[in-house]
């Protein structure tokens, strides 16, 4: 049972990395993506309000995560949680249920302008 445990706390931390990663990529490509419309106006995240929101929900995501690595590669390490009440379990559960719905709204916008652009 220990090592079913500590293989799940691993790819905890794993997937956290590749979640940082990901929303790295995808605020680097949203802010050096320009576009040009008929009449060579040429539009970047700066022209459009909802690019900007999508560039603020991946940078939410990307602190988020970035917080949260510390307390994973700790719990994974040592087997036990730094913060020991419930404090810290309602943050994990509550903050993840927020920044998926964050992420969900960030795929939908920047998908959805997308096609409108297009």
């Amino acid at each position: 049972m220990a090592s079913k445990s500590k293989s799940v706390l691993i790819s905890v931390v794993v997937l956290r990395l590749l979640t940082l990663g990901l929303l790295a990529a995808s605020i680097v490509l949203l802010y050096l993506d320009k576009f040009t419309l008929s009449g060579d106006t040429k539009i970047s995240f700066k022209d459009v309000i909802a690019y900007r929101y999508v560039i603020a929900t991946g940078i939410i995501g990307f602190l988020y995560t970035l917080v949260q690595i510390p307390f994973a590669v700790y719990h994974a390490s040592k087997g036990k949680r730094l913060i020991r009440n419930w404090c810290l379990l309602e943050f994990d559960f509550f903050g993840d249920k927020v920044i998926i719905h964050y992420c969900y709204f960030l795929c939908f916008n920047g998908m959805h302008l997308s096609i409108i652009w297009k």
